[in-house]
């Protein structure tokens, strides 16, 4: 009997279920209640799930056995991006433990969880699900196993070349692709033989951490740790020169400075878009081979780097798979800021995030095959009267007083936090009823502001714009 196979890929520091009373995003909301378990209603021979911890959350880097490197992977993980590639190498890996030929894949992902799920899909789309391991014998499917054939196809396929437009080697990956295809038993016909079924995204984005800004210090860090080395460790063995003290002591203090400097950065994290880098090697073109895809899209976000990537709706069929059914394609805009999109507040703070969460779980089991969903875990509270929230504002907020007062000695507060950007909304981009709802109300709390509800993204929307 098929099953449904469900990868939950999270977003920056989301990593659900480590504690009781933890501010949870609608990835792990959703994974909690579809996935198999003694407290669960869901059947493992009609559905299995994987849940893939996000960038830098404390759940990540759980390969590297020594605490403080973990640290310090994930705080580069939060910072840079580093890791998105293994992350896209363990969810191909767990479809590969769990798939049989004829199971349903569903996709979900936030912000660069999303981001990792389309990658994911690419990858699908070009090899497939391996049947037999390359000699020709039975697949093997334990962890190890797994990874190593998911490492290949990520690194050695996937990742080959680029998918900008008129990429010069797009041929060759597409030979790659087939070479693989034919070693693993995982082609149908010219195709892969698996695709996506269902891919469900809160809010893509492709910034994938600080940047140089957060590079700089990073690296300052890496000096003052030699520095302190060199002042306190070294004399102990009686190596080294004197006149080397002096220089160790400026190192520590200017490192000092750098550490100040990096934790007033990651309040914001300056991201760094690797759109042109080996991370991001994904085109914004839905594959026509995906039953159904749904992208909940954050009209309120307002950080320069946090643009959305949409699917190209150029080519993008809507119409239903089946006569009557369901639209193949949607993106559907949401009140919010970005985790007021894909979740992460506090539940007393989540009814904006409740809405995305309902619709999205009612997209999935509308379909012709839906997912299977433990009501005991699913019970959103949606309100188009939410609160709204602010992270450009937050940043500023949540800086050290000292270091706001002397940053805003050189620039202005505008320039401080993130870099403002609204995001640019299609006039006849379609909104969620809730959004109209929200504009009928006579006021709402956005961050620190009781004001009607006026998003200046949506001034010139079809919908909404004789409302200003």
């Amino acid at each position: 009997m098929a099953k449904n196979v469900l990868i939950f890929s999270d977003g920056t520091g989301q990593a659900g279920g480590l504690m009781p009373d933890e501010t949870r995003s609608n990835v792990y909301k959703l994974f909690r209640a579809t996935r198999c378990g003694p407290d669960s209603s869901i059947d493992p021979l009609q559905q299995l799930s994987f849940y893939d911890p996000g960038l830098g959350s404390k759940a990540g880097g759980a390969q590297i056995k020594f605490r403080f490197w973990r640290s310090i992977y994930n705080w580069l993980s939060a910072a840079t991006g580093l890791g998105i590639t293994r992350n896209i190498i363990d969810c191909y890996a767990a479809i590969i433990q769990m798939w049989s030929p004829g199971d349903r894949i569903y996709l979900f992902g936030f912000s660069r969880g999303a981001y990792t799920v389309r990658c994911l899909g690419g990858v699908l789309g070009l090899c497939g699900v391996p049947t037999h391991m390359s000699e020709g014998t039975p697949l093997k499917r334990d962890p190890a196993s797994a990874k190593a054939i998911a490492s290949v196809a990520v690194k050695n396929v996937y990742q080959f070349g680029s998918s900008v437009k008129n990429d010069p080697l797009k041929a060759q990956r597409e030979d790659l692709a087939r070479v693989f295809r034919s070693k693993y038993g995982s082609a149908q016909g010219d195709h892969s033989n698996a695709v996506p079924y269902f891919i469900g995204v809160w809010d893509t984005v492709s910034t994938l951490g600080m940047g140089w800004r957060g590079l700089i210090p990073l690296a300052a860090l890496v000096f003052a740790a030699a520095a302190a080395f060199v002042k306190f460790v070294v004399p102990l063995v009686g190596l080294a020169p004197r006149h080397l003290s002096w220089a160790a002591s400026a190192g520590i203090v200017f490192g000092l400075v750098a550490i100040a400097y990096t934790g007033a950065s990651l309040y914001y994290r300056r991201p760094l878009s690797l759109a042109k880098f080996r991370m991001a090697f994904y085109d914004t073109k839905l594959n026509r081979r995906v039953a159904f895809a749904r992208h909940a899209l954050s009209i309120d976000e307002n950080r320069k780097d946090f643009a959305r990537v949409l699917w190209d709706e150029d080519g993008a069929e809507r119409e239903p798979v089946v006569p009557g059914g369901p639209e193949r394609f949607v993106q559907m805009w949401f009140a919010g800021c970005h985790s007021d999109i894909g979740g992460s507040y506090s539940e007393n703070e989540s009814r904006l995030s409740d809405i995305t969460l309902k619709w999205m779980a009612d997209q999935a089991r509308s379909l012709p095959s839906p997912i299977l969903v433990d009501e005991t875990y699913m019970r959103p509270s949606p309100s188009s009267a939410g609160p709204q929230h602010d992270e450009r504002k937050k940043a500023i907020a949540n800086m050290p007083s000292w270091f706001r007062k002397g940053a805003l000695l050189f620039i202005s507060e505008k320039a401080l936090g993130w870099p403002e950007g609204s995001r640019d909304i299609p006039h006849d981009a379609p909104l969620h009823p809730t959004v109209i709802e929200r504009f009928e109300l006579p006021s709402i709390l956005a961050y620190d502001e009781t004001i009607p509800y006026r998003p200046g993204a949506l001034k010139n929307h079809d919908e909404v714009r004789d409302l200003y």
